[in-house]
């Protein structure tokens, strides 16, 4: 039988401020999606909690969107949290679920680059590709925001 995952994700929105919604209007573009802690994309949630990315990648405005990055920089840095979801103009609609596990294992970016030293490389912190994949699936299943985040100026 499949586990619905109605408190980990109320778990997961109190962190990331967001509100479990369950009709749909204009102000639910970033809702978080009802996810089976089962599925790929469920594990995938469950690694997002575990491993705090709301920490950057959430703004702490709920209308914003789950995921959909921080226009405020990492303290210390001029480093922004980007906008994860898959928003064709401002998140990571062109990065394939391979693309997206490789730049969480090792920091490098769909372009062959290295992203900011502000992002860890989790393979470091213990991470496999089924939880970096898993992942992946979670983030290309939310719903697309379109939130500019300004570029980040950082040193590798």
């Amino acid at each position: 039988m499949r586990t619905r995952c109605v408190l980990v994700l109320a778990s997961l929105l109190a962190v990331t401020g967001c509100r479990l919604d369950h009709g749909s209007s204009a102000d639910d573009a970033g809702a978080a999606p009802d996810v089976d802690v089962d599925s790929p994309a469920g594990q995938g949630m469950l690694a997002v909690q575990a491993r705090q990315c709301a920490q950057c990648h959430q703004s702490p405005n709920p209308g914003d969107g789950v995921l959909s990055g921080q226009t405020t920089p990492v303290p210390r840095t001029h480093a922004y949290g980007s906008n994860l979801t898959p928003d064709p103009d401002t998140g990571m609609d062109s990065w394939d679920a391979g693309s997206i596990a490789l730049a969480i294992l090792s920091r490098q970016g769909v372009d062959g680059g290295t992203l900011c030293g502000t992002m860890p490389a989790y393979t470091d912190a213990g991470m496999g590709t089924a939880e970096a994949m898993s992942i992946a699936a979670y983030l290309q299943s939310l719903p697309p925001v379109w939130r500019p985040i300004p570029a980040s100026t950082c040193s590798h």
